[in-house]
């Protein structure tokens, strides 16, 4: 697949998430939920990091940051630098420590540093992802570059219609182990 066939499918995908109606993003975020709620590797994991859905129609982790918090999980978000492509990160310890930051995606206010090796499971956004765990972001290489420097549990969140049958590996991609969408579990190969 080239970078233009990569380019037109990103487009594609986000072209039918963007159309999807608001009820039916909803209604498949909370089946996603139910299915990450029941996840060992989610359930055990007593510190999560999570992108903060902020994108029309993106699989909401609102609700998941929510149940966090009411199993007592610790919980850390991104924070995108414009200038480069770098994620820092930070705890937060409620919805109410985000504000609209860079790329207009919600990001905390003060920054509480944290220590990634404490991270135990990632939840990854993804605008198209397959089976081997090949992820279509932004492009931007944002999540490529955090994801290289955590050993735990990450995980794709998606639609279904975001699982493609195949996507090109690049030696600087980094695979997720994981891939919920609202019907299945899909541990990848």
């Amino acid at each position: 697949m080239t970078a233009r066939n990569k380019d037109e499918l990103r487009s594609e995908l986000l072209n039918a998430r963007n159309t999807m109606k608001a009820e039916d993003a909803r209604r498949k975020s909370m089946q996603i939920l139910n299915l990450l709620s029941s996840l060992p590797e989610f359930v055990e994991a007593r510190f999560i990091h999570t992108y903060v859905s902020s994108k029309k129609n993106e699989v909401d982790t609102r609700s998941v940051i929510e149940v966090a918090f009411e199993k007592g999980k610790r919980v850390a978000v991104p924070i995108a630098e414009k200038k480069r492509p770098l994620l820092r990160h930070s705890e937060i310890l409620s919805m109410n420590d985000l504000a609209a930051g860079a790329f207009g995606i919600l990001e905390p206010t003060k920054i509480t540093p944290i220590n990634l090796n404490e991270i135990e499971a990632v939840l990854i956004p993804v605008i198209g992802v397959d089976h081997s765990g090949t992820r279509l972001g932004f492009g931007g290489g944002y999540y490529d570059s955090f994801l290289r420097h955590v050993s735990c549990t990450k995980i794709a969140l998606a639609y279904d219609f975001q699982v493609v049958p195949e996507l090109p590996r690049e030696q600087h991609d980094e695979p997720v182990t994981i891939i919920i969408t609202e019907s299945e579990i899909i541990h990848c190969r």
